[in-house]
């Protein structure tokens, strides 16, 4: 089942209060409205009855779809530099509803799901339409790294993301945004080629495939994100 719990926030905005059903976990077998209001980037958004200024609550929260084979814990990107931490969360989390440690018809279910960490909206809406284009997010991934290489100014800098976006026909539309606001900077339109390239010749690329798997943030910006843990040692 999908959970949510009712809050009291504070409008960014004006500052009243208001009461705000926040999403704590998605189950997009039986709600696929709201896997397609995540799609649409509609969902958790909300207007304020005091001032009306419209806002949309950052995630963390729990995606899954086993039609899909998908398992997401999802965070704010607020908290990208804790990746380390929270991939460990996720492990368990995982563990404990589908994987090693659960009961033995979720287990079952579970083998057919890829446990994944994200951040942001963007981050999981990714997930859910490399899904859906029946793409392998480890290797949509390996592709963007060949996307940065090719472009005079690499998209991919502080404050910034590059998320697939749409595949139109033999066409991949990424995303360039910024990471706090979401905000599209940029569309960039590269022929699907590129990720095929990939798929058809992988042996160049397991080096780089063994990076982006060691654990559940399959992510490029887990080679380009610092650890909160490192900085503050460094």
């Amino acid at each position: 089942m999908s959970i949510f719990d009712t809050l009291t926030l504070k409008c960014p905005a004006c500052g009243k209060p208001m009461e705000f059903d926040a999403v704590a976990s998605v189950n997009a077998d039986r709600r696929p409205d709201l896997r397609e209001e995540i799609i649409a980037e509609s969902f958790q958004g909300q207007v304020c009855p005091a001032c009306q200024a419209e806002f949309r609550l950052d995630p963390q929260m729990v995606y899954f779809h086993v039609a899909k084979g998908l398992w997401i814990s999802v965070y704010p990107v607020s908290r990208l530099p804790d990746w380390p931490q929270l991939e460990q969360q996720a492990k368990t989390t995982f563990a404990l509803a589908f994987g090693d440690r659960a009961p033995g018809p979720a287990k079952q279910i579970g083998r057919t799901m890829k446990p994944r960490l994200t951040f942001g909206w963007a981050g999981l809406r990714e997930k859910v339409i490399a899904a859906d284009y029946q793409l392998d997010d480890v290797t949509l991934e390996m592709a963007k790294t060949l996307l940065f290489r090719a472009l005079d100014r690499p998209p991919l800098s502080p404050g910034t993301e590059v998320r697939l976006v749409a595949l139109d026909g033999d066409n991949m539309e990424f995303g360039w945004l910024e990471l706090v606001t979401g905000k599209v900077v940029e569309i960039l339109t590269v022929p699907r080629a590129l990720y095929d390239g990939i798929v058809k010749d992988p042996a160049p690329w397991e080096p780089l495939r063994k990076d982006l798997t060691e654990g559940l943030f399959v992510d490029v910006l887990r080679l380009y994100i610092v650890p909160a843990a490192a900085a503050a040692a460094g």
